[in-house]
């Protein structure tokens, strides 16, 4: 009897300490393993590969446990962790065709957790059925819209630059980071929305002008493409009074407005604040305005576009006074001028060759001294002023006779 006794409670003292030593076995093990997520991975400032797609699996909170990829059946890669604060990670690249399945699983010896991976849906290159057009004047912030809200921890946030389709900008996992444009390049310019994934690019210049493509990575894969161009200065216009372009018609101050080196914008004249024509750079590069010579309003020339404006006004006194802008009034009164003065050499010409005709005959038919008394006395005649009186009374019809 004593003997049963002691036997039985030796069996049970044993089945205690199995059950003890079980239950010490799972709890070295995470029985609650998180399923591992699948990220596209890009390297921060380098160019995205054309050929080759980069992916991360990732797993936390799986002391003991092991993550693995697996390609079909087959185990392509695998890593362990045994700190309870470490997070696993494992990158896998594949071709943009590959056509095999990949999965990544996270295991312990109780449980196991397993993630298909979508080639299509990750690796697909960024490529926008429309891309907005935004405008930006030098120095100004311009701020870029996901039209995305609310962003939860899976989803996966990518803001890439230029032709190469370098990353600047990443949300993942709710964490912001920035990386510049290439070796941190402006990296100061650069401020990202944590909730919407919004883009900020604050004091713009040339040298970050170009196209910008967003990826928004969750249940589904979205992308967006900007082209942000820059906006320089625009040129002062030029107003002349001596145009090609526009005809004169003599009675009127023809005035051009122009300008130079502009592509986009129209160019307008104004009367005070009142439109009064306006055309597009695109088409012409001048404008014409007609005006009174005795005109004393207000006018300008102004060349504009969706950001900035330049404005000449207009000097009426310099560009359209009578003396300097009527030239059919000008080639009339030179053309008499050159008339008059023609006139009088000939006259003046005539007198002297008349003169010296008759100095020639009266120097044959006199003796010596009668023509020298006559030379004497032509002399003493040119020195004598002139002696001018009118050829009639009537003042209106008066012919001026000069004699010496």
């Amino acid at each position: 009897m004593e003997r049963s006794v002691i036997l039985l409670l030796l069996w049970l003292s044993c089945g205690a300490l199995d059950a003890e030593a079980n239950e010490t076995k799972e709890g070295d093990f995470n029985t609650n393993l998180t399923t591992p997520t699948i990220i596209r991975k890009y390297l921060p400032g380098s160019p995205v590969s054309r050929s080759k797609c980069r992916l991360e699996c990732s797993a936390s909170n799986a002391p003991n446990a092991a993550l693995t990829w697996y390609k079909g059946s087959s185990l392509f890669s695998i890593i362990k962790i045994s700190d309870l604060n470490m997070i696993l990670s494992l990158l896998l690249e594949v071709e943009y065709h590959d056509k095999n399945n990949y999965s990544c699983v996270i295991y312990n010896p109780i449980r196991n957790q397993t993630t298909h991976l979508d080639i299509n849906e990750l690796c697909q290159s960024c490529s926008a059925t429309t891309q907005t057009q935004v405008s930006v004047k030098e120095g100004d912030s311009v701020t870029l819209l996901s039209n995305f809200t609310n962003i939860q921890i899976k989803d996966q946030i990518l803001w890439m630059f230029g032709p190469h389709d370098i990353l600047i900008a990443e949300i993942l996992k709710l964490h912001v980071y920035i990386f510049g444009y290439g070796n941190g390049a402006f990296i100061e310019r650069l401020q990202l929305d944590s909730q919407t994934g919004d883009l900020t690019i604050k004091n713009t210049s040339k040298e970050i002008s170009g196209v910008y493509k967003l990826r928004i990575i969750n249940k589904s894969s979205t992308c967006l493409s900007f082209n942000v161009t820059f906006n320089e200065p625009l040129p002062s216009p030029q107003i002349s009074n001596h145009s090609n372009h526009c005809p004169s018609s003599g009675s009127e101050c023809v005035l051009e407005c122009s300008v130079e080196n502009v592509t986009k914008g129209n160019l307008s004249w104004y009367k005070e604040n009142n439109l009064l024509s306006s055309i597009s750079v695109s088409d012409l590069k001048y404008i014409c305005l007609d005006l009174d010579y005795k005109d004393n309003e207000n006018y300008s020339c102004v060349v504009s576009n969706s950001f900035t404006s330049e404005t000449k006004y207009l000097h009426i006194s310099e560009l359209c006074s009578v003396q300097s802008n009527n030239p059919i009034l000008i080639c009339v009164v030179v053309g008499v001028i050159a008339l008059i003065l023609g006139f009088c050499l000939y006259k003046r010409k005539q007198a002297r060759q008349e003169e010296s005709v008759s100095q020639t005959t009266t120097s044959q038919n006199s003796p010596p001294e009668a023509s020298s008394n006559a030379t004497d006395r032509n002399a003493e005649n040119e020195q004598q002023p002139l002696i001018c009186s009118s050829s009639s009374t009537d003042s209106s019809q008066s012919i001026p006779l000069c004699c010496r």
